[in-house]
């Protein structure tokens, strides 16, 4: 090889280290930059981001006079609210300016492709938006958007508040209501466990000993024996017919007894009816102060039934007695078809302030509050 071809071979050698970085950057009129905000970081120091692309970037700032035609890995770096998205493509730097470079990527499809894409695209789409050096998301497509978007949800955000406040008040009000119900059922509610019998008004014959029913006698004449009983202690008892009234047995005859049990109700034919009931001794006192109780007739109705007057048994029971004999004269008439049947019994005692005075209280506070 002469001088002259050695020196020829040099110059297109150098000639075509020249055109190299510019041939790299052939597809860049393709895709044109975007003015998403990123900061380019190289060998430490930091540049701000003027521009990006799929196959170059662009960035100011002051640069080392030793970065033109070089090949270095540079980080793209993405600010967000609160965190950061970094890529990290391989670039060769062209020195534009003192203070403006140009980093057009090796391998444009390379594995920051991906990610260097969908910020792109989402930037194009408005899918993105930047406050100052942030990027922000959020669909924001116009210049009043931000605004509109925000008084929407502003709006909305206080409905769902007061709705929501209102449930809650509204759960707290049944939640108090339904505790106290729950307490007064608990305090001032009592359920008997025997049921009252109805019949027609009248006196009841009982039996006056322990023992079994061996005679009963409905349609005995005045002074003819009603029933007998054979006691425990083996004598036969015998009871006379007071009145000549109707009579309707209580128990059949053979039946095993406790003194006190009624055997025999006698009433007039026109009796209206009432209820004939053994409660406990302790339960005396709430029956006397609540003035009778509730009564659940078969057919789910309830009524009301007063304590009769002078009730010799219910004021005074003797120490061994555990069921006390009542009769309850319910508010109502009682149609004739319930005679014969059992009906349940609940002592409601009222308490010393209800709900609705509660409730009438606070509002009466609270509008005193408000005037």
């Amino acid at each position: 090889m002469t001088g002259s071809q050695h020196a020829n071979s040099s110059a297109e050698s150098k000639q075509k280290a020249t055109v190299q970085p510019e041939d790299s950057g052939l597809y860049a009129d393709q895709h044109p930059l975007v003015d998403i905000p990123f900061s380019v970081f190289i060998d430490g120091r930091r540049y701000q981001g003027a521009g990006l692309s799929v196959v170059e970037a662009r960035a100011v700032g002051l640069a080392d006079p030793g970065l033109g035609e070089q090949v270095r890995p540079v980080r793209l770096a993405f600010a967000f609210q609160g965190f950061e998205v970094t890529l990290h493509p391989v670039a060769r730097i062209l020195r534009v300016s003192e203070r403006e470079l140009t980093l057009r990527f090796v391998e444009p499809a390379g594995e920051h492709l991906p990610q260097l894409r969908h910020l792109i695209n989402a930037w194009i789409a408005g899918d993105l938006a930047s406050v100052g050096s942030v990027i922000r998301t959020g669909a924001l497509t116009g210049p009043g958007a931000k605004g509109e978007t925000s008084k929407r949800r502003g709006i909305g955000a206080r409905m769902r508040s007061f709705v929501g406040g209102l449930m809650v008040v509204a759960l707290a009000v049944a939640l108090v209501a339904t505790a106290g119900m729950l307490v007064q059922q608990r305090l001032y509610v009592t359920d008997l466990d025997s049921p009252g019998l109805v019949g027609p008004a009248g006196q009841t014959l009982r039996a006056i000993a322990d023992g079994q029913v061996t005679y009963i006698d409905s349609d005995a004449a005045v002074g003819e024996v009603a029933y007998s009983i054979a006691s425990v202690s083996g004598e036969t008892l015998s009871v006379g017919m007071p009145c000549d009234c109707a009579a309707q047995p209580t128990v059949p005859e053979g039946a095993t007894v406790l003194a006190g049990e009624p055997l025999l109700r006698l009433a007039e034919a026109d009796a209206p009816l009432v209820i004939e009931a053994s409660v406990p001794s302790e339960t005396l006192l709430d029956l006397q102060v609540s003035g009778g109780a509730q009564v659940q007739l078969p057919g789910g109705e309830t009524v009301f039934a007063r304590l009769a007057d002078q009730q010799p048994a219910a004021s005074a029971p003797r120490q061994y007695d555990t069921q006390v004999p009542v009769t309850l004269i319910p508010e109502v008439s009682l149609p004739s078809e319930l005679s014969g049947r059992y009906v349940d019994l609940r002592i409601v005692r009222e308490p010393l302030v209800t709900l609705d005075d509660l409730f009438g209280q606070v509002e009466s506070a609270r509008t005193a509050l408000l005037e």
